[in-house]
C-alpha cells in the first residue's frame, strides 16, 4: 500500500479488499477501527491507447470472410471503430435497431450503460458487412438471436470477443482489447476535428468527464496543434534565425 510507483488501479483494488477485511475485523470486535477508513482511492488518469493506422488497417484484412465467425469478427471490428460503441452495447445489438437504408444503428435505453438510448451513424462500408452477415444467418433464426452472435445464433459476452481479438492480436503482434477499439474510435474521432459534446453524446457518456479519459492525445498530437493553432504563428508568421554574435 505504500509504494509510490504502484498503478492507481492495483492501488484502488487492494484498498477495497483490505477495506473489506477490516470492516469484517470491525464487525467481529477484533479491531475498534478500521485503519484504512480515511485513506483515499487513487485517481486513474487512464492509458493512452493510440494503435496506428497501419495495424489497424491490417486487422480489418485479417477475418476469414467465407466464415460466418470471421464475417462476424470483421463486423463488429468496423462497427466498433465506426461508432465507438461498448462491446456490450455491441453484442446486444438485433436486426430490428440495424436500419440500412438511413446508415444506423438504434442502441435500446436497456443495452446502453448510461440507460439513455442514441441512434448512431454508420459507413456505407459497414452497412455492407453487416448485410452481409445478416444474409448468411439460418433461416431459423429469429430477431431475438443477435446480429453478432456465435455460430450457433448464442449470445456472445465480451469475454468471448476479447479471445477473438487475442487470437488476432497474436498474429498482429500488437495486442488489442475489444475497449481499445473504442478507445481508437474516440482518438481518432478528436483528431478529424469531432467537436467534444458530438463525440460524448456518440460514446454514450452523460458528461464530458469520461469523455476525457477516452481522448488522451500523444505528444505528437500535442505539437500539431501547437502549431496550427498558436496566436505566435499568426502574429510572427516567419521568424528570422538569430544571428551569432560576433
Amino acid at each position: 500500500m505504500g509504494q509510490e510507483d504502484i498503478k492507481p488501479c492495483t492501488f484502488n483494488n487492494r484498498l477495497v479488499y483490505l477495506r473489506t477485511f477490516f470492516n469484517w475485523c470491525l464487525e467481529q470486535d477484533y479491531i475498534s477501527e478500521n485503519p484504512l477508513l480515511s485513506i483515499k482511492k487513487k485517481k486513474d488518469e487512464g492509458r493512452i491507447v493510440n494503435i496506428p493506422a497501419d495495424v489497424l488497417k491490417h486487422l480489418l484484412e485479417l477475418p476469414d470472410k467465407t466464415t460466418f465467425a470471421g464475417l462476424r469478427d470483421l463486423g463488429l471490428i468496423m462497427l466498433t471503430m465506426d461508432t465507438g460503441l461498448r462491446p456490450k452495447e455491441a453484442l446486444f445489438l438485433s436486426i430490428v435497431d440495424f436500419n440500412p437504408t438511413a446508415h444506423e444503428i438504434y442502441i435500446t435505453a436497456a443495452n446502453a450503460k448510461t440507460r439513455v438510448s442514441r441512434t448512431l451513424p454508420i459507413s456505407s462500408q459497414t452497412v455492407k458487412v453487416i448485410r452481409s452477415l445478416i444474409q448468411v444467418r439460418p433461416l431459423e433464426w429469429n430477431e431475438a438471436v443477435p446480429i453478432f452472435c456465435s455460430c450457433e445464433g448464442k449470445k456472445l459476452n465480451r469475454h468471448t470477443w476479447g479471445d477473438r481479438l487475442e487470437k488476432y492480436s497474436e498474429m498482429l503482434g500488437f495486442h488489442i482489447r475489444p475497449y481499445d477499439l473504442r478507445h481508437s474510435f474516440a482518438l481518432e474521432y478528436i483528431r478529424n476535428g469531432v467537436n467534444a459534446l458530438v463525440l460524448q453524446r456518440t460514446l454514450g457518456h452523460s458528461d464530458l468527464t469520461m469523455t476525457k479519459r477516452y481522448v488522451a492525445l500523444t505528444n505528437n498530437d500535442l505539437r500539431e496543434q501547437h502549431a496550427a493553432a498558436s496566436p505566435l504563428s499568426k502574429l510572427l508568421p516567419e521568424v528570422s534565425r538569430i544571428k551569432k554574435l560576433k
